[in-house]
């Protein structure tokens, strides 16, 4: 994650994980205010390592309104020139 903090520009990161694995990277970029929101896909089977995280950069995946922005992120994608 480091040398991709380090040599690509993106403004900030939202990850899917509910393992504590990601713990580490998630401080260290929400220090360098690069972290934009860690969505759980099962909050019941997360990781506690994420309750220090706080409620403002946690979600669910399964949440309607992050559906639909996933949703509308992807047809952004897939539409070509007009």
């Amino acid at each position: 994650m480091r040398k991709l903090y380090e040599r690509e520009e993106f403004d900030k990161v939202v990850l899917v994980s509910g393992d504590g694995d990601y713990k580490r990277m998630v401080d260290y970029l929400i220090k360098e205010n690069r972290f934009e929101r860690l969505l759980l896909p099962n909050k019941k089977r997360s990781s506690s390592l994420y309750k220090a995280v706080g409620t403002r950069y946690l979600g669910k995946l399964d949440d309607e309104n992050v559906m639909r922005k996933i949703a509308k992120a992807e047809g952004k994608e897939n539409a070509g020139p007009p």
